[in-house]
């Protein structure tokens, strides 16, 4: 019996010890495909971004929703964004239709909005973006899947509560956290797909508690020497003490 038990332990050490270096070449694959796709030659592409979010229950739901077009170049000078005249217009409208309704739904002018340097730079940057995550985390394991007739690795890291929020004092309130990353890879290393999702809970003071979840999913291409983030779809909910909020967003890049 003991003789059994020995031979077990050891099959069991030697499936653990041939497993590890699989997982590890798998990631050291994404971070070499990664580091190989942080071009910086010019790209332009046309963003779509859309957006549906409402708060509060019953009569006092309100319904924001933003739609918006433009066009983004990005060279060794910068990052330009190029609105068309029918959307500046547009904008123009809303900005006047605010001033006399303030509940007023203003879609163009809402999607300009959500559209800062901050938000852009991971299209074309999406290697980096990526790099980084995956820094931040923890990496749990390795399983494959088939993706649109085709074999992947699905890389899983959990993600801590900072990758989410960078605001400290708002941390402190949070007492409950899960983050996950899943990177989907191809025969190469290079991802195909990422999905981002977190759920949490927390509480402010005796009056206040909130519980709230995300799922982000993201796909990729390539251009040239860029890894360059093609769609991203967002859907998240949160339930507070004041009010419950739900919110689906969506932007599209279509490389020129």
């Amino acid at each position: 019996m003991a003789l059994t038990n020995m031979q077990s332990f050891a099959a069991g050490l030697l499936c653990f010890s041939l497993s590890q270096p699989v997982w590890a070449d798998s990631v050291a694959e994404l971070k070499q495909a990664l580091n190989k796709l942080n071009g910086s030659e010019p790209i332009t592409g046309v963003l779509d971004v859309s957006f549906s979010e409402s708060r509060g229950e019953g009569q006092d739901k309100k319904l924001k929703t933003g739609a918006i077009q433009s066009t983004l170049s990005e060279s060794i000078e910068g990052l330009d964004i190029r609105y068309s005249k029918y959307v500046l217009n547009r904008i123009a409208e809303e900005n006047r239709l605010k001033m006399t309704d303030e509940e007023a739904d203003t879609p163009v002018l809402n999607g300009a909005e959500i559209l800062s340097a901050s938000s852009l730079i991971p299209l074309f940057s999406s290697a980096q973006t990526i790099l980084d995550l995956i820094e931040q985390g923890e990496f749990v394991g390795e399983t494959s899947t088939d993706y649109l007739n085709q074999s992947v690795r699905v890389l899983d890291f959990k993600l801590p509560l900072e990758s989410f929020i960078d605001d400290k004092k708002i941390r402190g309130y949070v007492s409950k956290f899960n983050g996950s990353y899943k990177v989907l890879i191809n025969e190469k290393g290079v991802p195909i797909e990422t999905r981002m999702s977190y759920s949490g809970k927390g509480s402010a003071y005796i009056f206040f508690t909130m519980t709230a979840e995300s799922e982000i999913t993201s796909q990729f291409e390539i251009d040239g020497t860029r890894l360059v983030r093609v769609n991203r779809e967002v859907e998240s909910s949160s339930s507070s003490t004041f009010n419950d909020r739900t919110y689906s967003g969506k932007w599209q890049l279509a490389l020129q």
